[in-house]
């Protein structure tokens, strides 16, 4: 067993005399409180590392639960996000968790993005949430409960042949994954427990247990391995608080150990074991490149080993394990301030393989790779930005090849990654890729914006099934999205919205193109202080 070389980089890191990355480039002065993952404050302060209004940092690590980001001395944002309330003293505080209103409403069909404990279903569905969070020391804690509901209106769906709470199970990859393609025939009710979490940060150690959603990798829309498409898992972790020195640059490390539960619409109710580890790097001559590498592992949660826990320390071939799923991913994100520009890169595999030469031989056989750029401009007391994202999860390959057709996901044995019912990782899902293309203009009362996506669902499937059988009906899952979208700031009240008309061209292969109306209303209060301008200085 090689636990060693697992537990030892985390004690050096905790070591280490760090500071945040990029505090050498800018003074920090404000200190800012951040909510929840893609959120309008959260985006914010990542188009504020391009414009050089905040201290670049690797991005690539993030939680959903309450923490705090800042800004550089001298820049101003085009808003006032809320300052945080944490005592610099160590003095005790306590906080509110904003409250949080999300509603959705999809015409024709679901819908899915990254929405945590929402399922986005046809018809209205929302989620609230807020609370409060605590800090006293190096101790700090939130209780900060989620309530979603959705009225998941009839519409039709693929027959699986299966009766009872099977029949809304997933068509497509039987019982490989816990995916339902509609949870039931009725209205729809749950809660969690949120972004809750109780941690301990010393040094640079950070240890506790969460429910909070994360979000490992660079991306904007998608990452392979983890996201917020779904609700958080409990799990325990320890990690890095921030990036450690380790002078040949700055690193950071978080591994978890968490539970996943399985849907009443999947056929094994059992739970399942969920590991982790995530390792980031800055170079010290190239300190806002970042690099990194994850792996995470899905096994069967009975039985508890030594091992078990701490698979990440086996080999990169099924010899010490095959009884799991393996996903692991390598990325960067580059920034570069003084030309406002992002871009990021990831590239994963699911699954191991059994020998070290097939690497070698075909690197490609379960890839999937997400790849993106992020740039920002001045245009007078605005910011202009623009993203640009590619998200590719399934590789095309002769039916009749001896080593299958991989889908990331997917896994038998109960070993699909999913946690009640919701993907962890990218929500366009197994078989799927997206392109989206967006800009938006950032000023004094927030932002707006249009975008395009298209998204191709299930492209395993089709490659496997349909094409075959339907010669005379070539048709991919395709869903093309034009859309619109904003963020005001009204006394302090942050109210995000998006509007969107969407067209699916034979929506689960069933030979129908239906059209939809999306529409999403975000209202978070209070969330700002007052609305501030746009240094021009630069």
């Amino acid at each position: 067993m090689r636990s060693p070389s697992i537990v030892a980089p985390l004690i050096a890191l905790a070591t280490a005399a760090a500071s945040a990355r990029g505090d050498e480039a800018c003074e920090v002065t404000a200190r800012i409180a951040v909510y929840g993952l893609n959120t309008p404050v959260d985006d914010l302060l990542r188009v504020a590392e391009l414009a050089g209004a905040a201290p670049p940092s690797p991005g690539v690590i993030r939680r959903a639960g309450a923490r705090e980001a800042t800004s550089c001395a001298g820049a101003i944002l085009p808003w006032s996000p809320r300052p945080s309330a944490e005592s610099r003293s160590g003095e005790p505080t306590l906080d509110v968790v904003p409250l949080r209103l999300v509603s959705y409403l999809n015409t024709a069909y679901p819908a899915s993005g990254n929405d945590g404990l929402v399922w986005q279903g046809r018809g209205l569905s929302g989620m609230a949430s807020g609370g409060i969070h605590a800090r006293w020391g190096v101790f700090s804690a939130a209780l900060a409960p989620e309530l979603a509901g959705a009225q998941n209106s009839s519409f039709e769906i693929v027959e699986t042949g299966k009766s009872g709470d099977l029949r809304w199970s997933n068509p497509f990859y039987g019982d490989q994954i816990d995916l339902p393609q509609r949870p039931g025939d009725r209205a729809l009710g749950t809660w969690g427990p949120g972004q809750s979490y109780v941690r301990v940060d010393a040094g640079n150690v950070a240890a506790g247990i969460s429910t909070e959603n994360l979000w490992i990798g660079p991306g904007l829309r998608n990452t392979l391995l983890m996201t917020d498409s779904g609700p958080g898992f409990p799990h325990a972790f320890v990690g890095t608080s921030r990036p450690g020195d380790v002078w040949i640059g700055k690193v950071e490390a978080l591994a978890f150990w968490g539970r996943l539960e399985r849907s009443r619409y999947f056929l094994d109710r059992g739970s399942a074991l969920l590991t982790g580890l995530v390792v980031d790097y800055a170079p010290r001559w190239v300190p806002t490149l970042t690099l990194g590498a994850a792996r995470v592992f899905v096994q069967s949660w009975g039985d508890f080993t030594l091992h078990k826990l701490l698979p990440v320390s086996q080999g990169v071939t099924q010899q010490g394990n095959p009884l799991d799923n393996q996903l692991a991913s390598l990325f960067f994100r580059w920034v570069f301030p003084e030309s406002g520009l992002d871009i990021h890169a990831e590239w994963g595999r699911d699954d191991a393989e059994a020998h070290l030469r097939n690497y070698l031989n075909e690197p490609d056989h379960s890839q999937a790779y997400v790849l993106g750029l992020e740039k920002v401009w001045f245009a007078g007391q605005r910011w202009v930005r623009l993203q640009a994202e590619l998200t590719h999860l399934q590789e095309k390959r002769p039916l009749e090849n001896r080593r299958g057709v991989p889908v990331w996901y997917t896994h038998p044995d109960n070993l699909g990654y999913t946690h009640e019912g919701q993907v962890l990782g990218a929500s366009i899902g197994p078989g799927g890729d997206e392109q989206f293309l967006a800009m938006d203009v950032f000023g004094r009362s927030g932002r707006v914006g249009g975008f395009v996506e298209r998204i191709r669902r299930n492209d395993a499937y089709y490659w496997a099934v349909d094409e075959p059988t339907e010669p005379h009906y070539p048709a991919h899952d395709v869903e093309l999205i034009l859309g619109a979208r904003g963020a005001w700031l009204v006394g302090g009240v942050e109210i995000g919205w998006q509007l969107a008309r969407s067209m699916r061209t034979n929506r689960d292969f069933l030979r129908h193109n239906e059209p939809s109306l999306q529409a999403e209303l975000d209202v978070t209060f209070p969330a700002t202080a007052s609305p501030g301008q746009v240094d021009q200085s630069r």
